[in-house]
């Protein structure tokens, strides 16, 4: 085989692209010529160490990726956890201001009892404007006996924008009212039209933080005997 045709067919030779014929024939042109053989193994060396710079360039950029997307990965994380954070403040904070109820304490509140005929309102309205109360009431059916109690809640904004609850406090803004309606000094209504005989044991009573009030719906009635 001639030198040059051999050498013009070395890169196929070493990339395992010539027939089987045209191999056969250059590695028995190898056998024969030293100078042939010597440049075969120079090639393949030179592509060696040029494959081993690819894969190692190939390598320090499969390395560069993964530290940029690491990077990349953990500022995504802080953001995310910051929004998160943000988030649960803003939640906790808007439910503290807007949400959250406590049992209000007497001395913040004022209490007043008026008389209609025989409707007698209590309404109770606390003394701070940036607060507003409500009465939750529970009926015991052994005797007639309503246990309330007086919540207290923020009410800083009035926007519906921004507080859902400022109906709420504008509806209470000026207290939250309780009302009974007697027949007599004996007999009181009840909201369903029934009549209840009253006795000694009916009453209400109306818990605070640090103190509960009990009356006697029969001194309700006469309200002015009632502190």
């Amino acid at each position: 085989m001639n030198h040059n045709i051999f050498k013009d067919l070395v890169p196929s030779y070493i990339e395992k692209l010539t027939s089987e014929e045209t191999t056969r024939q250059m590695e028995k042109h190898m056998m024969e010529c030293e100078e042939c053989k010597k440049y075969v193994t120079e090639m393949q060396e030179g592509l060696f160490v040029d494959n081993t710079h690819v894969h190692n360039k190939e390598k320090e950029n499969i390395d560069y990726f993964k530290k940029v997307r690491s990077k990349n990965r953990r500022k995504i994380f802080m953001v995310a956890g910051s929004l998160l954070a943000f988030f649960i403040i803003l939640s906790m904070s808007y439910y503290f201001l807007f949400v959250h109820m406590w049992i209000a304490d007497e001395n913040n509140v004022e209490k007043n009892i008026q008389q209609n005929g025989t409707t007698v309102t209590l309404t109770y309205q606390t003394k701070s404007n940036n607060r507003y109360l409500l009465a939750v009431k529970n009926s015991r059916n052994n005797n007639y006996t309503d246990d309330i109690i007086i919540y207290e809640n923020w009410n800083i904004l009035v926007d519906k924008k921004l507080n859902l609850f400022s109906e709420v406090a504008m509806s209470y803004k000026d207290g939250v009212n309780i009302t009974y309606t007697f027949l007599d000094e004996n007999t009181l209504l009840l909201n369903n039209g029934e009549k209840k005989q009253l006795t000694d044991a009916d009453k209400i009573t109306i818990q605070f933080k640090n103190n509960t009030e009990e009356i006697k719906l029969k001194d309700l009635y006469k309200f002015k005997n009632v502190d």
